[in-house]
Formats: structure tokens, C-alpha cells, sequence
């Protein structure tokens, strides 16, 4: 090494890929941009909404049929009929398809990077609310426009074709790709028939991957380590009916459910205002919080109700338990049942989904070397991030024993453009930039050599 010459750093880019290998994978996704496109488009206009989880069966064979094609080895993943009303409650028994495609590298000892997308979409809305059809994966100035295009199917692209750069820049992977589409991860669940399924039936293993990587919008320059944790409550309060003009005969089981509405909010929002987590994004999102969200009491107006259920959705940050959440709940409900005139209180607590906090080293190879990518393809420092919403990065980390500690969300596209009507993403600002440093970094991570 010359004086004065920044010493190579493992795990990086540029410490592992020399700067032709850099130049010719780049120049690759450029030229590979048109056809990430056809592609992005063909699995744009299969509706996927979910619920109730149309067409998966379809949009699962286009992405096999895809990989098979580049020379994968393909596996169809099916939720047996019989588990379907557990694990999709939702979905009017229509079929859960996952596929997986592997792709084996050079060395047999070398590592395996495991890369994910789910392929349902949420739904559209109001169609009269979109400029573009939700669908029709219509291109405008540069961006496509259709349900997916960000969220995430502009990812499961970016993730096939990342790889195709790399072959077509005449390298081979030393280690092995897998590339997996998924469902169900837009209606959550404590399981799930998408990557929850493939956690629980061993198809997704520590001790046979090294990393994984899922490839949500969570912006092109941000690596994403975790997402906050979730609890979604119901507390349905029991009183005693009365007649409404005689309210002293009975328990209101609406005045219990508002009083503690209150009381939680006043005592529990200055507590988790304070609890905030800087990597959160975006910034209003940083702060844990408690929103109560749906409130149904009585059948006539004139007698006093005698059941009443309030449902919240609490959002824990990292560093914060579902254990802790629940029991400051259960110590408000106490307060509130010693406080005179609420003796009678009575209730019950049931939750619909809930998950813990996940974070993981931002320091450990996986994201130093998507760190690294974004550096050499933008330009710019990358930002290491926290979602503001769980996604699938929970079951590898929190479903598994051992986990896979080495799970990372890096995609193309904008967490802003998730959900919303006239969804889209920038063909070479975005879907090209995240199909770059996903070559980039999965090059360096799994190592390659001349074709």
C-alpha cells in the first residue's frame, strides 16, 4: 500500500470489488433497466389487494416462471386449505401461494443471502381518487404509476434483476441467492400465511442463511435496522342496563369506557412523549404513542348500554416491550377502578396483533455493505433508519430460535409513496438506484469471480 492510501476495509464495496467489477455491475443495471421495467409492470397490473388476496397464485408463477427462467431453481409454497382461516383470517379462503427461488454460487462453502418481498398490495380505495388506473402501470415523466409500484413490488423487481447485473457485468457469485415473493404481510398477524409461514415450516433457517435482506421503500438512501413494535387492543367494558331516564339503576358501561379513554391518554401520553428514538422516520413518527381508534356503545338511545369496547393501536420504540406496554395499561384500569364511583368496573382485554420492537446491529456486515452501496451509487452518507410500522423484518427476528439477527430492509421507492392514491416510483432515480446498490452489495457480501 502507497503512503497515504485509505486502507481496505472489510465488508465494504469497495474493500471487497475492484473498481472495474464496481463500474461493469453499475453499467448493468443501467442497461438491465428497461427489462426491470417490463417486469415491474407485468407484476403491477395483477391485482393483489389484500384483503382478500386476489390472484397470488397468479402473481407467485410470474415470479417463479421469472426466475426459473434465469435459472433458479424454483419452489412453490402453498398454506395447506386447512390452516387458511387461522392464519388468513381475512382472506375468504382464497389460496396463499409463496414462492422461492435459489440460485447456488461457486462455493459451496460460501455464504447464502436470502432476499424477500411480499406481492400483496392494500387496496385501492376510491378509484375516482386516482389520476392513474391503480392497475395499469401507466409511465408519466419518468414515473410508473399503479398500487405496488413502491410498496413493494417495485422491490421483489429491483431484487431479481440486481442479481442480473452482476451476472451480465460477466461475474459469478460465489455464494448462493435466494429470492423470495411472500403474501399476507399487508394485513399483519401474529402469523401469518407469507413469511411467517416459511419462518415456522423451516424454509427460512439460521443455520442456512447468513443474512437476509427485505426489500421495502424505506428510501433509497436509508438502510433500515427495525421498526417500532405494535399492539392492536380491544377493551370491552361490562355494565348493567338501565332505562335512560333512570340512569342510577344501571352500570354505564360507556361512562367506564370513556373514563379510562381519558385517564390513559392524560396519564400515559406526557410518559410516551418522552420515549422517542432519533433513527425513526419519518420524524412524527419518532415518539412512542397511543391512539384510541374505535369506540361502540349502546343499541337505542335511550337506555343506558351495558357493554361498550374501545380498540387502540400503541406503538412501542425500540427499547420499549410489549410486557411494559400492557402493564401500564392494566395500571391505569386499576386506578381507574379505585377511583370512587368506578367500583363496579368490570373488563376484558383481548389483542388482534402485537410485536415487539426490533432493531439490530447497523454495524454488522449486511448493512455495511448496503451502507457502502449507497455511498459509491449516490453519493451520499446513508442514512440508518427505523420504520414507523412493523413489516415481515419481525418474523426472522423474533419468530425464529436461533434468530436471523442479520436481517436488514433495503428497497427503492418512498415510505411517503406507500398506501397512498396514484402510488408510483422513479424509474431511474429510484428503481434504478435501489437495483445498483442491491448489485453492489450483494456482490460484496456473497463474493464473485470471473464467469
Amino acid at each position: 500500500m502507497s503512503a497515504g492510501a485509505a486502507p481496505i476495509v472489510p465488508e465494504t464495496v469497495s474493500g471487497t470489488l475492484i473498481p472495474a467489477q464496481i463500474s461493469a455491475i453499475r453499467q448493468a443495471a443501467a442497461e438491465l433497466l428497461p427489462q426491470c421495467t417490463d417486469f415491474l409492470a407485468s407484476l403491477v397490473k395483477i391485482d393483489t389487494t389484500n384483503p382478500p388476496g386476489r390472484n397470488y397464485i397468479e402473481c407467485a408463477q410470474l415470479i417463479g416462471h421469472t426466475l426459473a427462467d434465469l435459472g433458479y431453481a424454483v419452489e412453490y409454497i402453498e398454506v395447506p386449505t386447512a390452516q387458511l382461516s387461522e392464519l388468513a383470517p381475512i382472506g375468504e379462503g382464497l389460496p396463499r401461494t409463496n414462492v422461492i427461488g435459489r440460485l447456488l454460487g461457486s462455493d459451496p462453502d460460501g455464504r447464502t443471502l436470502h432476499a424477500n418481498g411480499h406481492f400483496d398490495v392494500v387496496p385501492v380505495g376510491l378509484e375516482r381518487n386516482w389520476k392513474h388506473p391503480p392497475f395499469g402501470a401507466e409511465i408519466h415523466n419518468g414515473r410508473m404509476y399503479g398500487r405496488g409500484t413502491a410498496d413493494m413490488k417495485g422491490g421483489i423487481a429491483a431484487q431479481i434483476f440486481a442479481v442480473e447485473a452482476i451476472r451480465r457485468a460477466g461475474l459469478r457469485l460465489c455464494g448462493t441467492i435466494e429470492q423470495s415473493g411472500v403474501v399476507d404481510e399487508e394485513t399483519t398477524g401474529v402469523r401469518n400465511a407469507g413469511m411467517g409461514f416459511l419462518v415456522e415450516n423451516g424454509h427460512i433457517r439460521a443455520d442456512k442463511i447468513d443474512a437476509l435482506v427485505i426489500t421495502e421503500p424505506l428510501n433509497t438512501t436509508n438502510v433500515c435496522c427495525g421498526h417500532r413494535g405494535t399492539i392492536w387492543g380491544t377493551l370491552t367494558f361490562h355494565g348493567r342496563l338501565s332505562h335512560g331516564s333512570m340512569p342510577g339503576l344501571g352500570i354505564n358501561a360507556l361512562h367506564h369506557a370513556a373514563s379510562f379513554v381519558h385517564l390513559a391518554t392524560t396519564v400515559l401520553s406526557p410518559k410516551l412523549a418522552a420515549r422517542s428514538d432519533a433513527n425513526v422516520i419519518p420524524p412524527e413518527a419518532r415518539a412512542a404513542s397511543l391512539a384510541f381508534t374505535m369506540l361502540a356503545a349502546g343499541q337505542n338511545i335511550n337506555s343506558v348500554p351495558d357493554l361498550a369496547r374501545v380498540s387502540f393501536d400503541r406503538r412501542l420504540v425500540p427499547g420499549e416491550t410489549l410486557a411494559g406496554a400492557r402493564a401500564e395499561l392494566t395500571d391505569v384500569l386499576e386506578a381507574l377502578r379505585a377511583t370512587p364511583g368506578f367500583e363496579a368496573l368490570r373488563y376484558e382485554y383481548t389483542e388482534d396483533y402485537a410485536t415487539e420492537a426490533t432493531w439490530v446491529d447497523p454495524q454488522q456486515p449486511i448493512a455495511r455493505v448496503f451502507r457502502d452501496a449507497i455511498r459509491l451509487v449516490t453519493g451520499e452518507t446513508a442514512g440508518v433508519v427505523c420504520s414507523p410500522g412493523s413489516d415481515d423484518q419481525r418474523f426472522p427476528v423474533h419468530s425464529l430460535e436461533p434468530p436471523i439477527n442479520a436481517t436488514i430492509v433495503y428497497g427503492p421507492g418512498y415510505i411517503s409513496q406507500a398506501h397512498i392514491a396514484d402510488e408510483s416510483i422513479d424509474l431511474e432515480g429510484e428503481l434504478k438506484v435501489g437495483m445498483e446498490v442491491m448489485a453492489l452489495a450483494f456482490a460484496s457480501f456473497l463474493g464473485v469471480e470471473e464467469a
